[in-house]
């Protein structure tokens, strides 16, 4: 083997040195000390004359060079900013870039809240925030807080606002943890946004508590299914004790097989029930796809969603991490997964839940076994797995659907959701949280909107948010038989999406026997009819409208059949 000339050796040495400029590194460290030193309040003028701006190979940091960029930037942000697109370009300076832009950023933050522009905050608009995707975990969990300080700061409902102020509180909990986590750049700079961000909520929290003061509290919920995540979501639940007593009856029994279903008319709480299982059914990992809020195209787009919501209760539940969906062939890998999901011995049992299943064959083409294959699916889970239960929710009974779904859901126990019962619904207009004064809505007013609403749970928590919206407008604590008329007026238009919903899903014949009874004519003596409209809960066992104010919204609304 040839020896190495230690002239040669050196020259090589020297050349490389002198290519990265080594030799003068250390003039440069001088040259930044002094410029920093002497710069006194003009930071941008030791940043013009940084050495970094004058060559692009540098491979080790100079110092007060974070510091000169951060100090110049109110001065001369043009100059910080082609600094900062050069520390990008240079390998030694990168780091330091990358370190004086984050303390920018969490500057900028901190002012955008303590100046209240929660609305920039929140889509991270500023002159060094990135916009709307930053591709920083810190800064999206910084703009989901501002996400709840805007909603607080906007809300004419200052218990509303104290909910969303408490959610900031959790996220900057959390906000917390991922710093101490995190290896951004800017988890160095955090405490200062957060100090910001809780300043800002307890600016609003005594904002929101002198103007609660005034002002009764509204606990209804009209605009979204009850869940644990709501405030008020587990006390105004009400009625569904014998519901929930049937499933975890069912979930408990050891032999395989046997599928639910929760079979209820529109906006009658199944959403909400099953929001809910996640709380009352604390030894059974919930697992909810509704199918129509996640509107996937194609079976395998449906597959992915179901899988990747899944992982995220199941994290935001336990924090169980579940497997992935494999590659490969879409009903192959979701088989894998199921049965994975049956093995997990570290597991609960797993209950999955798909809202609004009648939706199911609009995922799949016409042509193809794609649906057969999804259905065989299903009928194996509810044969074979134990520990891995199904559940369906939907509108439609099972034997008025097409015999496909009679063929694979075998075991099925059906249990109905309805309205409220007279009693209950009177009583969630009463006193719907320990805190609403006992009173307000007076029992002979609660009973006169129940028989308006049939106990329909939208409606009667609709007129009940109407009421105490009328209160809170006129200044008043307690309402009167007076205020019905024009609550009602406000509950034909608010709720009119629902109305035409469930008017469009009658067939003409049962529209036709609806208008006549909103009107007073009696029933007609056909039976299958008559059992249809039953079951949706549109008509009592004597031909009556169970939902008058629905009556009157057809006589009023729809042009005579």
């Amino acid at each position: 083997m040839a020896s190495i000339d230690p002239a040669d050796a050196g020259f090589g040495v020297g050349v490389v040195l002198g290519f990265l400029r080594l030799p003068l590194y250390p003039f440069e460290c001088l040259l930044q000390a002094q410029l920093h030193l002497f710069a006194g309040r003009a930071p941008a003028r030791a940043l013009h004359w940084s050495p970094v701006l004058f060559h692009e190979l540098s491979c080790l940091p100079l110092p007060f060079l974070a510091r000169d960029i951060v100090a110049a930037a109110p001065q001369d942000p043009e100059l910080v900013r082609r600094v900062l697109d050069v520390c990008a370009l240079i390998p030694g300076q990168r780091r330091v870039g990358h370190a004086a832009l984050a303390e920018l950023q969490a500057r900028e933050l901190a002012e955008l809240i303590a100046s209240g522009r929660f609305a920039d905050a929140l889509v991270l608009q500023g002159q060094w925030l990135p916009g709307r995707d930053p591709g920083s975990d810190l800064l999206r969990a910084f703009a989901e807080a501002a996400r709840f300080l805007a909603a607080a700061g906007a809300s004419h409902q200052p218990h509303r606002a104290q909910q969303h102020l408490r959610d900031v509180e959790r996220q900057l909990a959390a906000l917390d943890n991922l710093r101490l986590q995190s290896r951004e750049p800017l988890a160095r700079f955090v405490a200062g946004p957060l100090a910001a961000y809780r300043r800002a909520v307890t600016d609003l929290q005594a904002q929101s508590a002198q103007a609660a003061a005034t002002l009764l509290p509204n606990p209804f919920v009209t605009g979204q299914p009850l869940s644990g995540t709501l405030h008020w979501g587990r006390q105004v639940f009400r009625g569904r004790e014998d519901v929930v007593r049937q499933v975890e009856g069912l979930l408990g029994e050891r032999q395989h097989g046997g599928a639910l279903a929760l079979i209820g008319p529109r906006r009658c709480g199944k959403s909400s029930l099953l929001n809910m299982f996640r709380l009352l059914l604390p030894d059974t990992q919930i697992v909810l796809f509704d199918l129509q809020d996640n509107p996937a195209t194609t079976p395998a787009a449906f597959y992915a969603a179901l899988v990747r919501q899944a992982s995220e209760q199941a994290f935001a539940d336990r924090r169980l991490r579940l497997p992935p969906l494999l590659p490969g062939a879409p009903i192959e890998a979701l088989r894998a997964w199921l049965q994975a999901l049956e093995e997990m011995a570290d597991a609960p049992r797993f209950l999955v839940c798909i809202d609004e299943f009648e939706r199911l064959p609009s995922l799949f083409p016409s042509t193809g076994n794609e649906l057969l294959q999804f259905m065989g699916l299903l009928r194996a889970t509810i044969q074979h797995r134990r520990r891995v239960r199904l559940l369906v929710a939907g509108a439609a009974p099972f034997d008025e659907l097409d015999a496909l779904w009679d063929d694979h859901f075998i075991n099925l126990r059906e249990i109905r959701v309805g309205y409220l019962d007279r009693q209950t619904a009177i009583d969630l207009l009463q006193q719907p949280i320990p805190e609403f004064p006992l009173g307000t809505i007076p029992k002979a007013l609660a009973a006169s909107v129940v028989a308006r609403t049939g106990g329909q749970p939208f409606l009667t928590q609709l007129y009940g948010s109407l009421l105490v919206d009328q209160l809170n407008d006129e200044q008043r604590r307690t309402a009167s038989a007076a205020d019905l008329q024009a609550v009602e007026e406000a509950v034909l238009e608010q709720a009119a999406y629902y109305f035409r919903n469930v008017w469009g899903d009658l067939p003409p014949l049962a529209q036709a026997v609806v208008a006549a009874a909103a009107q007073g004519h009696p029933l007609p003596a056909d039976h299958a009819m008559r059992r249809i409209l039953q079951r949706r809960q549109l008509m009592g066992d004597n031909g009556e409208l169970l939902v008058p104010v629905f009556g009157r919204w057809i006589c009023e609304r729809v042009a005579p059949l």
